[in-house]
């Protein structure tokens, strides 16, 4: 019976467990009833383990509640929205990442650092293959896909059970985050986790048109 391939334990590499996710917005619904993402000013975390929340809860402000998500997993899960816009954190070695992607209902269709892009292709029943290319956007000279930038800290106030990551598409988070990032680290010992302050900060940009609130 076909199963899935026989890969070197050396090569299967590792990933620390994730505790819950860190979030800079809601979702709200609009007047035609559809939902739409709406930033907000201080931190909200999801996590499949009451407890961290509650936690999180009683050090921020806010209050636990059940958050069911179709596309997150598990569905079921636990939220808070604090009260507060900076926590202090431990940076997590190599915790950065960020990508242009473009993802679909089946999942990340694309993977791209500007210049190759990484597309998974179908093996049998159970793999896929990372398969790379030039860019497609600087091919077809459209921009399709966005940045994805991911942040991995620990929360030394709550009980350990993983990393917490922050997601963010924004271009500021793309372009300021990696750079803030290296800085620190480059501040502390190599392979050691660097304490620091996650904050969130809302800004004002004019423009043509107007100011623009990000």
């Amino acid at each position: 019976m076909a199963g899935r391939q026989i890969v070197p334990l050396m090569e299967m590499g590792s990933r620390a467990p994730e505790a819950g996710r860190i979030h800079l917005g809601v979702q709200t619904k609009t007047k035609s009833g559809k939902m739409r993402p709406t930033s907000i000013d201080t931190f909200r975390f999801t996590s499949p383990d009451r407890q961290s929340i509650e936690q999180l809860a009683a050090l921020y402000g806010g209050e636990c509640v059940p958050w069911n998500e179709p596309k997150a997993s598990p569905k079921s899960q636990w939220q808070v929205i604090t009260t507060t816009n900076e926590i202090p954190v431990f940076l997590v070695p190599d915790g950065l990442s960020v990508w242009y992607e473009l993802w679909a209902g089946s999942g990340c269709q694309r993977r791209c650092d500007g210049v190759t892009v990484s597309v998974p292709e179908k093996l049998n029943e159970y793999d896929y293959e990372l398969v790379e290319h030039p860019c497609i956007c600087v091919h077809n000279q459209v921009r399709e896909c966005d940045p994805h930038t991911r942040l991995q800290i620990i929360i030394p106030q709550v009980k350990f059970r993983g990393v917490w990551r922050l997601e963010t598409k924004g271009w500021n988070a793309t372009y300021e985050l990696p750079g803030m990032f290296d800085l620190i680290v480059a501040l502390g010992q190599r392979g050691q986790m660097v304490q620091a302050l996650l904050g969130v900060e809302r800004r004002e940009q004019p423009t043509v048109v107007g100011k623009r609130s990000f």
